[in-house]
């Protein structure tokens, strides 16, 4: 009977905490803007900035090296399903609650990734990933931006 009592309290116990997890997972944040940029490396590692908005509305400054040859300033709508995917997988990352740096600063001409987030009107993430490893989360996050990315039909700033 101890033995009942006792796992039944254990249990109690876990089902709580787990509740609680799962609510700060379903959080989601009002995202304004994001910004990721590629940084070079000492090869030929892609180098631009790309601006998304909430409302789709791309810019790209693209500087070189990138796999459909752009170089310049660009601009584009991002389609409402390519933005939810983004979206959706910054506040499943819960990304005010990442560190700010990633990466081993002493190995040299790894690239690098920096992303900033601006959310809920004045808030700003930095995000600093040198080797572009921080997170599986965050590699995953970076390959969606890329294909994306790739994927657009990009004009000419005017």
């Amino acid at each position: 009977m101890k033995y009942l009592l006792f796992s039944l309290t254990i249990l109690l116990f876990i089902s709580c905490k787990s509740y609680k997890t799962s609510d700060s997972v379903n959080k989601k944040y009002e995202i304004e803007e994001v910004s990721f940029s590629r940084k070079p490396c000492f090869g030929t590692c892609p180098v631009f900035v790309l601006k998304i908005s909430k409302n789709g509305a791309a810019q790209l400054d693209a500087d070189n090296f990138l796999k459909n040859g752009l170089k310049g300033q660009y601009v584009t709508q991002i389609s409402t399903g390519d933005l939810y995917k983004i979206m959706k997988q910054l506040n499943e990352l819960q990304f005010p609650e990442l560190k700010d740096d990633y990466g081993n600063r002493l190995i040299s001409d790894l690239p690098s990734v920096h992303l900033e987030i601006r959310y809920q009107n004045d808030k700003v993430k930095k995000i600093r990933d040198y080797g572009n490893r921080g997170t599986a989360e965050l590699e995953k996050l970076y390959k969606t931006i890329d294909e994306i990315l790739y994927a657009q039909k990009w004009a000419p700033a005017q």
